[in-house]
């Protein structure tokens, strides 16, 4: 009796550690919006191979950027991003070029706000398209840079 409880105790853990493994969320664009610590339009000039500790994860990636506009929150003109967490299921990754960034604080460090989403391409002769929110909820679509930064601009002002 006792080798079939401890069978039965050991097959409890192991089923809730299994059912307890974490999945990535991925906001939808409102929720990225409101609850970003920082929105701003940046120049990512360089990304280096690292392994910083922050509180929650471990990043592999530090991106330089220089700070075009602050849309929500502050960042001063030159800032440094971290990315390529250690969590399987979705990570931050950064690219040289000019992007729209949605950033939170892992302790000390400015981190994505929503896993791959928190970068979003601009791109254009005169930078005038970002990558959006497309019709399927991962997949981006090319939109006007000014409609997109209308729209955060609406729901920043119906958040507060």
């Amino acid at each position: 009796m006792k080798h079939f409880q401890s069978l039965l105790a050991v097959g409890l853990v192991l089923f809730f550690a299994v059912s307890a493994q974490a999945k990535a969320a991925f906001k939808g664009k409102v929720e990225m919006i409101t609850t970003a610590q920082v929105i701003a339009i940046v120049e990512i000039t360089e990304v280096q191979k690292v392994s910083v500790k922050g509180a929650h994860w471990t990043y592999r990636q530090m991106a330089s950027a220089k700070v075009e506009k602050v849309l929500k929150g502050e960042l001063p003109d030159s800032a440094f991003f971290y990315g390529d967490e250690n969590f399987i299921c979705a990570r931050c990754h950064f690219e040289a070029g000019r992007y729209m960034v949605f950033l939170d604080r892992d302790g000390e460090l400015l981190t994505g706000n929503n896993w791959q989403l928190s970068t979003r391409k601009i791109s254009g002769d005169s930078g005038e398209k970002v990558e959006w929110f497309g019709d399927k909820y991962l997949e981006p679509k090319a939109a006007l840079l000014s409609e997109v930064l209308n729209e955060i601009t609406t729901v920043l002002a119906k958040s507060k």
